[in-house]
């Protein structure tokens, strides 16, 4: 290669971004007019140099689309999330409306029996299914015709029902040994409206010996 050729081999990629002084580039010209070599190496540079301005958008594009893709994956997502949040509110409220209402307890809420069982008795409390209950209650002693404690009076109040998912009936007990020397037993139930359920033990078993307590 010419000295001539190696040095505008050297200065071609600064010619071709007008990057040289207008003498030197005066230089090239002239040598790309009468070298085939160097005129060949300045295309071969054009030619990538128009593939990269060709490119380079494409690039941009490319980058804007995939950003418009994200974001309007990222809407997608945000609007699965906030429906999900919003079912599952709604689901939740209800939920707290079926169970949160109490409604006031009648007869036809619940049923109170006596039975014995091992030598015990007890009394038991059923609620219909799909319903809780809540109360409050008082323990008393039981006295008998000589004044003495032969048993226990437990009186329920403030009774309140609540729904629930469970489709069984839920009962409470309460047992005594027929042994006891306190086997009297008995449960109050103060409903609505001054109504009263009222059952003691005695109505399955009756120790010899204790009074009726009444």
């Amino acid at each position: 290669m010419k000295k001539e050729c190696s040095v505008v081999f050297d200065v071609l990629p600064l010619y071709l971004e007008n990057m040289v002084s207008e003498d030197t580039a005066v230089f090239v010209r002239e040598h790309l007019e009468n070298c085939s070599d160097c005129t060949a190496e300045f295309e071969r540079l054009k030619s990538g140099r128009q593939i990269d301005e060709a490119e380079t958008p494409q690039s941009g594009h490319d980058a804007e689309v995939i950003t418009a893709v994200k974001k309007k994956i990222a809407r997608r997502i945000f609007k699965i999330v906030a429906a999900v949040c919003l079912i599952f509110a709604v689901l939740f409220s209800a939920m707290l409306l079926y169970t949160g209402i109490s409604y006031p307890v009648t007869r036809d809420n619940i049923s109170l029996s006596a039975k014995a069982d091992g030598g015990y008795t007890y009394i038991v409390l059923e609620t219909k299914a799909g319903k809780s209950l809540s109360f409050e209650s008082k323990t008393e002693d039981v006295l008998n015709d000589q004044n003495e404690v032969c048993g226990r009076r437990i009186t329920l109040y403030h009774l309140k029902y609540h729904n629930s998912f469970t489709k069984n009936a839920s009962s409470m007990s309460w047992g005594r040994p027929l042994q006891d020397e306190e086997p009297y037993m008995e449960v109050v139930v103060e409903l609505e409206n001054d109504d009263i359920l009222q059952i003691s033990n005695e109505e399955v078993a009756r120790p010899v010996g204790s009074g009726n307590g009444k």
